[in-house]
């Protein structure tokens, strides 16, 4: 199993398939390298794919220290010099993009060819100012402010697997979460097999890990890194995702000003997980915008 040792003494698991120009697949929180089993063996067809498990994650250390976003981009620096990449293409889910905006804070775009973005907000918490983050959840709350935060982490705290229950459904559609629908009992819904294995997965999870990241991921407001990517990018999102809507993609657009290609690319029929709902596709789009310098079709 390939290992590296981070700077301040943790072991990161990573997966190494394929030749040519390399691609780093950056998971979110709760998720790891498994979580892009469907793109693996396509991309290492044509591409040197690397795909690490984050501190905290899968077959990494989970240490006490170190559970924050400065120290992902950190790790992925390390790793990058580690394996003595250029030219890469960072494609970041959810936490992972987060992982990428933190990345372009400490490091600009040093070795980066391109920027993949899979259905993420530069900022999760809703203000004054921002009415971009994420979408509220039924039964509990309507918005996500600091206050509904701080519910919400409660019951991370409180009950694991509760929360796991209710994380996990919110990967598909909002349609799949309206109040009274429980798809985990549903028997016609589509990623039935998918629903089971990323419950499963969510559930080896240690709470600590998760609190503490997700305590310095909506602490983070990226909106000023965007203006500082200077690579083509890539915004994937899903048309009925649970968690943010077209106009932080709209947003993220107009915010992207030094990129010389932005391709925004609207999954219809998916969710926040829309590479595991629509894989075929997203492998598609992916491959072309790292082939091409900017996917097709580009939506304005």
């Amino acid at each position: 199993m390939p290992f590296f040792v981070t700077g301040d003494n943790v072991k990161i698991y990573y997966e190494e398939q394929g030749k040519g120009k390399p691609v780093i697949l950056i998971h979110g929180l709760t998720a790891g390298h498994r979580h892009f089993r469907k793109q693996i063996p396509e991309l290492s067809r044509h591409y040197r794919v690397i795909a690490p498990d984050l501190r905290g994650h899968g077959h990494s250390d989970r240490p006490k220290d170190g559970l924050t976003l400065p120290r992902l981009a950190l790790d992925m620096r390390e790793l990058i010099l580690s394996l003595d990449l250029r030219e890469l293409t960072l494609v970041g889910w959810s936490m992972g993009a987060h992982v990428i905006f933190e990345y372009v804070k400490q490091f600009q775009c040093i070795d980066l060819n391109n920027i993949a973005i899979i259905d993420m907000s530069p900022k999760i918490i809703k203000s004054e100012d921002w009415n971009c983050g994420l979408r509220g959840i039924s039964g509990l709350f309507g918005d996500f402010t600091q206050e509904d935060n701080l519910l919400l982490m409660s019951i991370m705290s409180d009950n694991w697997a509760r929360y796991s229950a209710l994380l996990i459904p919110r990967l598909f559609n909002r349609s799949h979460c309206e109040p009274g629908v429980n798809i985990f009992t549903a028997s016609d819904f589509p990623w039935k097999d998918d629903l089971d294995w990323l419950y499963e997965e969510a559930k080896r999870n240690t709470p600590h890990v998760i609190i503490f990241l997700w305590l310095s991921l909506v602490m983070q407001d990226y909106r000023p890194q965007l203006a500082e990517i200077d690579v083509p990018c890539l915004l994937a999102w899903g048309r009925e995702s649970n968690y943010y809507g077209e106009d932080n993609y709209e947003y993220m657009k107009a915010a992207l000003v030094r990129s010389p290609e932005v391709s925004v690319v609207p999954f219809e029929g998916c969710g926040h997980a829309l590479h595991i709902q629509d894989p075929e596709r997203f492998n598609h789009v992916l491959m072309d915008f790292m082939g091409k310098g900017a996917a097709t079709p580009v939506i304005d």
